[in-house]
């Protein structure tokens, strides 16, 4: 951890403008990469969803002319990333990754953590962002969403709290998690009102595309469609839910496993004392990042940029032992590089796909997290290291 250590404080790579050309760099080698030789059928999905909205067509049939895969979103992410899809097909992909890159580093940037914390966070997230951004995921946004939402609540501005939480859900539901965040904060009635208020805007965004009759059409079908995908995907996905399918029983249902999830995310609420302590609203962020992805029943390789965010909230937080060295240690190899082509084919196939090792660090981190926001008092508090995260 020492030569890690001197690695990042070392004055060209703790350099923000240096981490921001690489990033600039990494982004640009996504774009050429989807563009030029792989092509995208995510971003073909997104592409099309726009006319097929336009056009009154269903959002969730399939169109093999089109894409492989099928629409899985809100009808309102049509309307949302309009202005995008508007564009010329390869215009359009080719900017996807930029800006994602954009916003995900802005939202690390102004997060309250020292420069080297920083510095940390974006060495040890780039390889799983540039595996998001390959698969030209909206996953950076979602992450960097649930991000804003905290900074929102910090600064007192429950108006943009609720913009950024339905904002994300009308991506991917899974990200209106980050609503969990405003029990935390004075203010609450007046965040379920804006809550109500931009939850109706969102929802009625898409009649500047379509009919009232149409829309109310494609809503119906939306729900029927996350049914079944969270059916089909039940043994493909990277989750907790694989995780007890495998190793305790496969008739554990979706929903129970959720619930369980749930009720333990809940149970830090208890600790209603320690909600003024800025560490302990920090690992409740990364409890929400984290919990998107463990799970959801669907997740996927791209989706971990989600979590690994969460990772860095936990990581500047904890008390940072032998225990958390493990854990972080374990993510960087099993969930950053596994899928990546320096981690050897043979362990990718025969341990890390069979097991679902991408996920399980992920998983352990976050029961860490439950842990460690019912202790009576913060370990950092305790050990003198008040500084490790600002207020």
């Amino acid at each position: 951890m020492n030569t890690i250590q001197k690695f990042y404080r070392h004055p060209l790579f703790s350099n923000t403008r240096f981490i921001m050309g690489v990033y600039a760099a990494l982004a640009l080698l996504a774009s050429i990469k989807v563009v030029f030789f792989e092509g995208s059928d995510v971003y073909s999905i997104f592409y099309y969803s726009l006319y097929h909205l336009l056009e009154g067509k269903s959002l969730y049939a399939a169109y093999p002319a089109e894409y492989v895969d099928h629409y899985h979103y809100a009808p309102t992410f049509a309307a949302l990333f309009a202005p995008i899809f508007a564009l010329p097909y390869s215009v359009g992909l080719f900017i996807w990754q930029p800006l994602f890159t954009a916003v995900w580093f802005y939202a690390i940037y102004r997060m309250p953590f020292t420069h080297q914390q920083k510095v940390f966070a974006y060495w040890f997230c780039l390889q799983e962002l540039f595996t998001s951004l390959v698969n030209s995921q909206t996953n950076p946004l979602i992450a960097a969403l649930s991000l804003f939402t905290f900074l929102s609540f910090e600064r007192r501005k429950p108006v943009w709290a609720a913009f950024f939480i339905l904002l994300g859900f009308n991506i991917k539901i899974y990200s209106l998690v980050a609503g969990a965040l405003f029990l935390l904060y004075p203010q609450k009635l007046r965040f379920l009102a804006y809550a109500l208020g931009w939850g109706v805007v969102f929802a009625l965004l898409p009649l500047l595309l379509t009919s009232p009759d149409k829309l109310l059409w494609q809503y119906d079908l939306w729900v029927q469609q996350l049914l079944i995908k969270s059916d089909v995907d039940k043994w493909l996905n990277l989750s907790i839910h694989r995780l007890v399918h495998q190793t305790i029983s496969p008739n554990i249902s979706t929903s129970a496993i959720i619930g369980a999830g749930v009720l333990l995310f809940c149970t830090v609420y208890v600790q209603i004392k320690r909600y003024t302590e800025p560490v302990f609203r920090l690992l409740m962020v990364a409890s929400v990042l984290l919990f998107q992805v463990i799970f959801n029943p669907v997740s996927e390789s791209p989706t971990y940029i989600t979590a690994v965010t969460g990772v860095i909230c936990w990581w500047v937080c904890c008390p940072q032992n032998w225990l958390d060295r493990t854990l972080l240690i374990s993510c960087f190899v099993f969930t950053i590089l596994s899928p990546s082509d320096i981690f050897p084919t043979f362990l990718r196939e025969q341990l890390v796909k069979p097991y679902v090792l991408k996920a399980l660090p992920c998983v352990l981190i976050w029961f860490r997290v439950i842990y460690l926001m019912h202790l009576p008092e913060n370990p950092l508090v305790r050990q003198g290291q008040t500084g490790a995260v600002q207020a």
